[in-house]
């Protein structure tokens, strides 16, 4: 890519160069500024000022020990035991939910296989925060839910302010003008579903500033987790190679200007201290040379004094596991705060040990399940209630099934779940 201005770059290419230029409007948060004005230039909106945002995020998660059972765990809170299908029955002042089932949903729920379909979007949600629903209608006009992967999914350059197709492509995010050619799929048209055998709906919350992809509150972390992934490498190191530096080794300035009584040229004083060096780093790092003693010889002047030479003065480390252990609590704090998991349920329990007795994180675990999953869920839902409705289903209301646990009266063991049909 070649700069023409400061808010133009030229990408050239053997057949059809593009444009790329500066344009407002774009996705204000993990998002880009970039718009390709050629007709043969980019032809999706980019997910990230490289596009490839998804990628980057995923790169300093599979480093890290916390975050991916951080987004597993809220995974499993939405998840609960999956989608079930109710009908809302009104008795007076009261309104409450029934299960229902029926053959043709049974034969819909084993073609789709939904619960598989809802684990798959969840956990694109809790990772990406977009989803990306391919609706494929059989001959019959059953409509099969899957999930369009993130990393090679983006939103199609939109016409008149309003998108109209999806890409697909498996290069996506390996950087500018790699991507060959896309699979186009049209959007999701909600007034006319079977106008397209298949067709992608996008599932978001709408975030300020950011018109086309959301982001989820864990990426607002990124700075944390690079320092949590910092420490383990930190000590891997100092394990094998000591912690912080752990000799002042002084030499005179002009230890090797001279050999047998004889001045040496510059370029083979340089190679000595070069040589020395080497050996003296090979020597003291590694595991197999720690604690090793370092002998070294020196002359005697006429009053019987040591002549100048080597000098190796031990370090003191003031830095202690507690400082280390400290940070690594600090990030792994922030990290669980921006996935959205209370600590308790993260396995970080900040200032003390309490809060993690058995009633306090039951507690604990459904309010998360009560308070911190019904936007998820509304957002995770509403593709399966347009594939109802597609059906025939207008009343049919579809919910994803709470665990309860019961108290220790009532479940003396502790391990017997209790499904709570509740939205």
């Amino acid at each position: 890519m070649e700069s023409i201005s400061e808010n133009a770059f030229l990408i050239p290419s053997e057949k059809n160069g593009a444009v790329l230029q500066l344009v407002n409007g774009r996705d204000q948060v993990f998002g880009s500024s970039l718009l390709l004005t050629h007709q043969n230039g980019l032809d999706h909106i980019p997910w990230g000022p490289e596009d490839n945002q998804p990628n980057k995020m995923a790169r300093l998660v599979e480093q890290n020990n916390q975050v991916r059972p951080l987004l597993e765990a809220t995974r499993d809170m939405i998840f609960g035991t999956g989608v079930g299908f109710f009908n809302q029955v009104h008795e007076g002042k009261t309104t409450h939910l029934e299960p229902y089932m029926d053959e043709r949903l049974k034969d819909w729920l084993y073609q789709t296989e939904l619960q598989n379909y809802a684990i798959a979007a969840i956990n694109e949600r809790v990772t990406n925060a977009n989803h990306f629903t391919r609706f494929e209608f059989t001959p019959d006009g059953l409509p099969l839910l899957s999930i369009s992967d993130g990393f090679t999914t983006r939103i199609g350059r939109p016409v008149a302010n309003k998108v109209q197709h999806y890409l697909q492509n498996s290069s996506f995010g390996e950087g500018w003008g790699k991507t060959g050619q896309s699979e186009k799929i049209q959007a999701f048209n909600r007034a006319d579903p079977k106008r397209n055998v298949v067709s992608i709906f996008h599932s978001r919350e709408h975030i300020s500033g950011n018109p086309f992809y959301a982001f989820p509150s864990w990426w607002c972390s990124r700075d944390w987790i690079e320092v949590a992934n910092l420490i383990p490498l930190f000590h891997k190191s100092g394990l094998k190679n000591g912690y912080n530096i752990k000799y002042l080794i002084k030499m005179p300035k002009d230890y090797f200007d001279q050999e047998g009584g004889r001045d040496l040229e510059p370029e083979a004083i340089r190679k000595k201290w070069a040589s020395f060096g080497e050996n003296l780093k090979t020597w003291l790092s590694g595991v197999e040379n720690v604690n090793k003693s370092l002998l070294v010889r020196y002359l005697r002047a006429d009053d019987g004094k040591a002549l100048e030479s080597i000098d190796v003065v031990p370090m003191k480390n003031e830095n202690s596991d507690d400082a280390y252990a400290k940070v690594w609590e600090m990030a792994n704090i922030s990290i669980t705060n921006a996935v959205g998991i209370l600590p308790v349920l993260g396995g970080v329990t900040p200032g003390s040990k309490s809060g993690d007795s058995g009633s306090q994180v039951r507690t604990v675990a459904d309010y998360q399940q009560h308070f911190r999953t019904p936007v998820q869920r509304q957002i995770l839902l509403e593709p399966i209630q347009m594939a109802l409705r597609v059906m025939g289903y207008k009343d049919l209301i579809p919910a994803f099934k709470e665990v309860q646990l019961t108290t220790l009266d009532k479940n003396p063991t502790g391990k017997q779940a209790v499904v709570n049909h509740g939205a």
